[in-house]
């Protein structure tokens, strides 16, 4: 992977996506300052200059059926986590997870997220431009609508930015190569659902501006949220359509 580093950029993932398709990949864009980094649908991502890691990665995808894309946003995330899991403690109830679709929890914190953009060419996928955010030494967040947590609050210390990246997309360029054999397939399905955040635990959740109780039971083949109501309905939720 070749790493570019930019002070001040609106997007490293709209910065790659400018990019012909073809110069997108093994190409890393990390941003000193996102001035308007993006999260899942029109949600921003607040991220102190200089202080957490904000990146995207281009990937050749086109080894994969559009069809399958979501085992995409199942590889990222365990890439992150198995670089991670040697850093956090734990104890004390606090656990590394990833909250569907594909953020990062370190208890009921976030503390990381994930932005996939893809080419789709007809029936395969093409190049994904993979955008990460990772709260590392940031210490006070403004406008969230939940308490985030960074890796120096947890650690106490400063963590070297650089370093770290350079683990981060090794890993996920590990488990994204998975994919690539029916084994590795398997393999990340299965460990995607041992580290979902509230997988196989009875909880609360908005739908449709109503408290409702569920229980996940596990994702479909387009990454949809597998849950059962109290009465032992089953139901099944898009991203947006479910609010933790």
């Amino acid at each position: 992977m070749n790493i570019n580093y930019l002070d001040r950029v609106s997007s490293t993932n709209a910065y790659l996506l400018e990019k012909p398709e073809k110069d997108r990949v093994g190409c890393v864009v990390w941003a000193g300052e996102q001035t308007a980094g993006k999260g899942m649908g029109s949600n921003v991502w607040e991220s102190a200059p200089g202080a957490n890691l904000t990146f995207s990665m281009g990937v050749d995808m086109s080894f994969m059926k559009a069809a399958d894309q979501f085992l995409l946003s199942q590889a990222v995330p365990l890439g992150l986590l198995d670089v991670l899991d040697g850093m956090l403690p734990s104890d004390g109830g606090a656990a590394l997870t990833v909250k569907w679709p594909n953020d990062l929890y370190y208890g009921n914190r976030k503390l990381g997220g994930i932005l996939i953009n893809s080419a789709i060419h007809g029936m395969d996928m093409g190049v994904s431009v993979i955008g990460i955010g990772l709260n590392v030494n940031q210490m006070r967040f403004l406008d969230w609508p939940v308490q985030p947590v960074s890796l120096k609050m947890v650690l106490g210390e400063d963590l070297a930015l650089e370093p770290l990246l350079r683990r981060l997309v090794e890993a996920v360029g590990r488990r994204v190569s998975m994919l690539q054999t029916e084994e590795g397939v398997t393999s990340i399905r299965q460990d995607y659902l041992s580290r979902l955040y509230r997988y196989h635990v009875w909880a609360d959740y908005a739908v449709n501006g109503l408290k409702v109780r569920r229980f996940i039971t596990g994702i479909d083949a387009f990454g949809r949220l597998e849950t059962l109501d109290e009465s032992g309905e089953r139901h099944i939720y898009d991203i947006k359509e479910i609010r933790f």
